[in-house]
């Protein structure tokens, strides 16, 4: 049976990391110093980036605007870019986008708290979803979902999460393990390269 990897909680207590490990999770963020970035320009992420690469094991960019998706794709400091979509009329990725990522081992994030509370239809959020996922098996792009939860009852089983991405027609089994997992992998190479 596969790991399950839950890399981008908001919340990580102690109740969500023994919830977490009761539905599936093996290993979550709670574990590992995740750091969650937002700018509204590149210089203010590069700063950011600078500032918390050294020290976190997962460096997650919250996308949504155009230009900065691209500047974080094209950085190999950045692990996840998550939710693309955000804030946006179209899907947040395009195939130069994509390409990029994958260049530069950045993994697309999927949010399933985005679902729940986006002023969009949850089929607009899904069309975009497949679009990103269809970039993302293309370019062979490392793509992940997360619940995203904020709150104990938000977490979700990791087959429900993978379900989501399989109702799209993709490997919900990447998205949950075999991605999330090598996040973990590069971050430690990364580490050996700094000190080496």
């Amino acid at each position: 049976m596969p790991a399950f990897y839950e890399l981008c909680l908001r919340n990580t207590s102690e109740e969500i990391q023994e919830l977490a490990q009761e539905i599936g999770w093996e290993r979550t963020n709670c574990q590992l110093n995740t750091v969650f970035l937002e700018a509204s320009d590149w210089g203010e992420l590069k700063k950011k980036i600078d500032k918390n690469r050294q020290d976190a094991d997962v460096l997650v960019f919250k996308g949504g605007d155009k230009e900065l998706n691209r500047k974080a794709a094209g950085d190999t400091r950045i692990d996840i870019l998550l939710h693309p979509e955000k804030g946006r009329k179209d899907s947040g990725i395009d195939h130069v986008l994509a390409e990029e990522a994958a260049e530069n081992n950045v993994a697309i994030g999927f949010d399933f708290k985005q679902l729940e509370k986006s002023q969009k239809s949850r089929t607009h959020i899904l069309k975009h979803w497949r679009r990103n996922l269809k970039l993302c098996e293309k370019y062979s792009t490392p793509y992940i979902i997360t619940s995203g939860a904020t709150k104990k009852y938000g977490i979700r089983p990791p087959r429900e999460l993978a379900a989501i991405i399989e109702s799209l027609g993709y490997d919900g089994q990447k998205a949950v393990s075999d991605h999330p997992k090598n996040r973990g992998k590069s971050r430690k190479n990364r580490k050996r390269q700094i000190y080496a």
